[in-house]
């Protein structure tokens, strides 16, 4: 955590907070994430109106200058009413000091059967039968009915002599996250993860802003490994992490022998052997790997949407190889 300021609800708070669901409705009817952003990635003097909108929507306004799928990661169609149980997980997550483990992935599991179940009711004209494809922080930040942006920069802080690009943002007073896109996709994913797990675990703190985070870092406080905690429950989730391993490596916990290195590399196993000086390095092989016995596939790295070494860290957590 490096900054944050305390507030109260106050007319003004309420004001900005009605301001960035306009802005919101606005962006999506103009297809355009970034409507109303000027080139520091702040807010620009022609905000909407509710003016704006209903003559947005009249109109069906449509601009193609970004990119789709960028679009799509920050907006998913959304059905405008979606039923479950969302807003309680917000109630019942909130007001406890520290959270164990146990608790975290509970949250995190909760929130994922809700979008799995309601996959069909959430996302308008895509059929989803991959459960990964659900593991969307942008898309749970709607359901809980917090505005979700991508902004060219969010701007830098010091620490400790160093300054840093700020990686993600969140202000629970006003339900805004935002997230630059000055960082890889996997770096994006993770930060707006550990911003969800904020939202959901701790209670309203003002503006707060971090680092950015690709889930191999340590946190400094118990709030911020929390959310990292979260994180990584939300975009790997141990069920499905484990059913992918042993789909693709034909084993539930992968021991590493002259058979097993011979698959995995095709008749460079010496080669392993000496790359393979702990389990970290045999857990980041396992984890980027794009082949297995002469079957090529997609990383487990790649398919989760995540950094080769956050899926190494998930692996070991997991206790799914052994040296």
């Amino acid at each position: 955590m490096v900054s944050k300021f305390s507030t109260t609800e106050s007319a003004s708070h309420v004001a900005a907070k009605h301001l960035g669901k306009r802005i919101t409705a606005s962006r999506q009817l103009l297809q355009n994430p970034y409507a109303y952003l000027n080139d520091t990635g702040a807010y620009s003097a022609l905000l909407p109106t509710e003016e704006t909108v209903l003559v947005s929507a009249a109109s069906k306004v449509t601009n193609s200058s970004n990119t789709a799928s960028i679009q799509d990661k920050a907006f998913p169609k959304l059905r405008s009413k979606v039923p479950g149980g969302y807003a309680a997980l917000l109630r019942n997550t909130k007001g406890h000091s520290r959270h164990t483990n146990i608790e975290i992935e509970r949250v995190a599991t909760d929130l994922q059967r809700l979008m799995w179940q309601d996959r069909d009711k959430i996302w308008v004209d895509t059929r989803i039968s991959d459960p990964i494809d659900v593991l969307e922080p942008s898309a749970a930040f709607r359901l809980i009915e917090f505005d979700y942006d991508l902004a060219e920069t969010l701007g830098q802080y010091f620490s400790d002599g160093k300054q840093i690009e700020v990686a993600g943002l969140i202000d629970d007073t006003v339900k805004l996250v935002r997230i630059s896109r000055q960082f890889p996709q996997d770096v994006r994913k993770f930060t707006a993860a550990h911003e969800l797990g904020h939202a959901l675990l701790h209670d309203a703190r003002g503006l707060h802003r971090d680092r950015p985070l690709n889930g191999t870092t340590i946190a400094r406080d118990t709030v911020e490994l929390e959310a990292d905690k979260f994180a990584s429950y939300f975009l790997m989730p141990g069920k499905l992490v484990r059913a992918r391993f042993k789909q693709l490596f034909a084993a539930e916990v992968f021991s590493l022998n002259e058979e097993t290195a011979f698959a995995l590399t095709r008749g460079n196993s010496l080669n392993l052997k000496c790359d393979r000086k702990t389990v970290r390095d045999l857990s980041r092989i396992l984890a980027g790997a794009e082949s297995y016995n002469g079957t090529h596939f997609v990383s487990l790295a790649s398919q989760f949407g995540v950094s080769t070494e956050a899926m190494a860290i998930r692996l070991e957590e997991l206790c799914l190889l052994e040296v």
